[in-house]
């Protein structure tokens, strides 16, 4: 027996030192190296029971047996909980890093359609103690299709009390529009307001343009009452400067209390191998840094680094029903269009025209298949259950590049690790 069989993982720190890690005891301890050879020793020949350290038998005893609730695999198209929207494929903003623009259509989905699939997912079997939310996102400008989400929200909303179920609902959006009429709406039924915003002045209208607008509206939303968060694509124009990110939203947009930063995974944006591995070190650095400013200023800031620390399972993404824009139903939001080179491999479902929501359950089992065991390198990985095999849509837009994969594994682990050394040692 191995210790990563039994959900112990190892990283050396020097010579002498060893961080062992249980994610599923929370428990972390260092130890010298003729302690870690008796470690190894014991658990090769199943006798843990004679080492010595009772305090970390006692954690190993936890860690044998893991929570049935972390194997997200179990769950088929009856246990999703969350429903993501693309109501169209149309921008009025053209940023340099989007992960949609190459499969952006034009295309935005029928009122019929869209309540059709709200009326298949809130009228499935209920997994018990899960709730059910409804993301709204892009593939392009949500916003730009107000009304129907306006009908569409109503009608889920009144499902919901239907069934006596909470519904939180969030909508993210470029910050390009403002209405007090959507703003009445969200704060009336307490909807969640991301916004796709880079902070500085200098980089949102380099990367994304229409700082001043994008500004005022976000503080009009959070001045009539509405929860806003701010979504940063941290890039190599911004990497370095993540404190300045928050003193800016401290003084230009004082009402923020939530903040995502989020790094580049899967895309052509560095020019070599040793770019991306510096970029994704420099990220994990900066981010813990701007953590303890975060606190400071009173400033919730996560990032997916952050969201997978905190959380063990067996896979990266739980599965999502998403709706795009053509009808179809997809497993990720990133994979929203029929021009995606993805779209074949991660679509499970379609609504066909006379509203019936069709599901490939084949394909949808198949999807939900590919956990952290499928992959041998993820095996003695100390991410092992936060990463949990990384994003499949990511992992699948990154092929047979290794260094982009290396790239992102190690900056996992190192992420794990500072972790480990700042929430549990």
């Amino acid at each position: 027996m191995t210790l990563s069989e039994i959900n112990i993982y190892v990283r050396e720190q020097n010579a002498d030192g060893y961080l062992i890690y249980l994610p599923l005891a929370r428990y972390a301890k260092v130890l010298r190296k003729e302690q870690m050879l008796q470690l190894k020793e014991c658990c090769e020949r199943n006798e843990l029971d004679k080492f010595p350290d009772s305090e970390l038998k006692n954690y190993i005893g936890r860690t044998l047996v893991p929570s049935k609730n972390i194997f997200l695999t179990e769950y088929d198209i009856e246990g999703f909980t969350n429903m993501m929207i693309l109501p169209n494929n149309i921008c009025n903003f053209k940023c340099t890093y989007c992960y949609s623009a190459q499969g952006r259509s034009g295309n935005a989905i029928d009122l019929n359609s869209l309540k059709s699939a709200i009326n298949y997912f809130l009228n499935r079997r209920q997994p018990q103690g899960r709730r059910f939310t409804i993301s709204i996102l892009g593939g392009g400008e949500p916003l730009l299709s107000w009304p129907l989400l306006k009908e569409a929200l109503d009608y889920a909303y009144s499902l919901a009390d239907e069934h006596r179920l909470s519904l939180p609902i969030s909508i993210v959006t470029n910050g390009s529009i403002f209405s007090h009429d959507i703003a009445n709406y969200m704060k009336m039924h307490n909807v969640s307001l991301g916004v796709s915003f880079d902070i500085l002045p200098e980089i949102q209208n380099r990367q994304r343009g229409h700082y001043e607008t994008v500004k005022s509206n976000i503080n009009q939303f959070t001045e009539a009452g509405v929860d806003v968060a701010l979504n940063a694509v941290i890039t190599l124009e911004n990497i370095d400067r993540m404190n300045d990110m928050l003193d800016a939203i401290v003084t230009n947009t004082p009402r923020i209390k939530k903040v995502f930063f989020k790094s580049l995974i899967s895309d052509n944006y560095f020019s070599s191998p040793k770019e991306r591995m510096n970029y994704y070190r420099r990220f994990v650095d900066n981010f813990f840094e701007a953590l303890d400013k975060a606190k400071e200023y009173g400033i919730w800031l996560t990032s997916p680094y952050l969201n997978n620390a905190m959380c063990v399972s067996d896979r990266f993404c739980p599965g999502i029903f998403v709706v795009t824009s053509d009808g179809d139903i997809s497993i990720c939001p990133c994979i929203g269009s029929r021009k995606d080179k993805l779209f074949d491999k991660f679509i499970y479902g379609h609504i066909s025209e006379n509203g019936k929501v069709e599901i490939n359950d084949k394909k949808l089992k198949l999807i939900l298949s590919h956990n952290h065991n499928r992959n041998e390198r993820c095996r003695d990985c100390i991410a092992h259950w936060h990463c949990a095999g990384g994003c499949y849509a990511d992992n699948s837009a990154i092929g047979d590049d290794h260094d982009a994969q290396n790239a992102y594994c190690e900056s996992m682990q190192y992420f794990i690790e500072r972790y480990i050394k700042k929430y549990i040692l």
